[in-house]
């Protein structure tokens, strides 16, 4: 037997329309992205309009990176970021949303059908969940799911959670994130997983050569360099003891600075895409300085300016503080327990504005991780630590024979600053 509305109920949901109408209105369009080929390569296209990523890793400060020139942030994951999304798109900032999918490193095996159901579930949920909004540029399928495991096991994984993607959201492209291109890595994903739409390309101490390397490998997928900033701590060189070096603020900025006129810009609008800078934000990586574009008391770096000139064409009105190298008035491999030391750096700052120098002697982490794993913060020693002027200082060191590091975090008080390190090594004096 048919039901019929009673003709009250007909005639209130007729008068509601208008309101209904109008209130669509003022929500938020979800977004159309594609890649198109131009005639000199390719480009992305954000509602029908040319978008180039000028972006960084990181999911805080958005208002500040908006503020330098940045348009869109990368996440490694996607739970939890539903007010992120809001923020960002009230920012104006596009955001490629991380799917995380397990590391074999990890002790996941894919070829348990649980473990693949699960991630295949996590995936559609957050598919369903933020394909229709609005700050949603991108999908970034994985990170670095190689790493310490096998690469066919990732290519099944990357291209199992690729197809599932597409089939929910065909107005987004998806982005397999890999850890440099290897010998055929990059290759491999463009011709073993065809639901992936673009590489996602992490590259540090080797990226200004990759431009080159990708065209030699054969790879004609559009690209995005998901990851960029300082020489990586297992790329650069080493003490007698095994700690790395870690370059100094200035000398960060200027090797972002040569990595992104070398590689990045010259093929933007060709295979390139577009970059994230990492870190927007800070983390305890090998040392809490290594890839923080920012301090963990909120301050921005060198590296910051450097993003800002490059992406607007404008350097910032007030600079951070050039932090170039510190010195020591001792051996480094072998100074003594106890003793006093002079610790100098060179720096100064680009505005004239007073200086002041944050000096601290952590232990050298003994962590051993890959892939960005999670590190415990290092706690400082209690040391006598005088400051002479912002670019001296003098020491009393740690009387425990061991591997340590010097810290100098120079503030210009202007809401910007700049770091340098060294590792030393204590000896016993008897």
């Amino acid at each position: 037997m048919p039901h019929f509305r009673p003709i009250h109920s007909i005639l209130t949901a007729l008068a509601m329309i208008p309101f209904l109408s109008a209130c669509g209105a003022d929500q938020p369009q979800s977004t159309v992205v594609s890649i198109q080929q131009t005639d000199s390569g390719v480009t992305l296209l954000k509602d029908g309009e040319p978008y180039t990523i000028l972006g960084v890793g990181g999911t805080t400060n958005l208002d500040l990176l908006a503020s330098h020139g940045g348009n869109t942030i990368r996440t490694w994951g996607a739970d939890g970021i539903e007010s992120l999304m809001d923020d960002a798109h009230a920012n104006g900032i596009s955001v490629v949303i991380g799917l995380w999918l397990k590391h074999e490193r990890h002790g996941y095996d894919y070829s348990d059908p649980a473990v693949k159901q699960s991630e295949l579930a996590d995936v559609e949920k957050y598919v369903r969940m933020y394909r229709d909004h609005p700050a949603l540029l991108a999908w970034g399928v994985g990170n670095e799911v190689e790493l310490g495991g096998s690469m066919d096991t990732a290519i099944q994984q990357i291209n199992d959670a690729a197809a599932l993607v597409k089939s929910l959201d065909p107005n987004h492209p998806t982005m397999a994130v890999i850890a440099e291109i290897g010998d055929d890595k990059a290759l491999r994903i463009q011709n073993e997983c065809p639901d992936i739409d673009m590489l996602g390309i992490n590259s540090y101490g080797g990226l200004g050569s990759l431009g080159q390397r990708i065209k030699d490998q054969g790879v004609t997928l559009p690209y995005t360099i998901t990851e960029f900033g300082p020489v990586g701590h297992w790329e650069t060189g080493n003490t007698a003891w095994g700690a790395p070096y870690e370059q100094s603020g200035s000398s960060k900025a200027e090797f972002l600075r040569n990595n992104y006129l070398s590689t990045i810009q010259p093929n933007l609008g060709k295979q390139c895409l577009g970059s994230f800078a990492f870190l927007w934000g800070f983390k305890q990586e090998k040392t809490a300085t290594w890839y923080g574009l920012l301090l963990e008391t909120g301050e921005t770096t060198e590296s910051v300016d450097v993003l800002q000139e490059l992406w607007t064409g404008t350097a910032p009105e007030n600079g951070a503080p050039r932090v170039r190298s510190m010195s020591l008035d001792a051996n480094a491999a072998a100074i003594p327990g106890g003793s006093v030391l002079e610790v100098q750096i060179d720096a100064e700052d680009p505005d004239g504005d007073q200086l002041v120098t944050e000096w601290s002697v952590l232990p050298e982490s003994r962590v051993v991780s890959a892939g960005g794993d999670f590190e415990d913060a290092i706690q400082a020693v209690d040391v006598e630590i005088k400051s002479e002027s912002p670019t001296k200082c003098l020491i009393t060191m740690p009387t425990t024979e061991g591997a340590y590091r010097i810290f100098a975090t120079v503030r210009d008080q202007q809401g910007h600053a700049g770091t340098v390190n060294l590792p030393v090594y204590v000896i016993d004096q008897e």
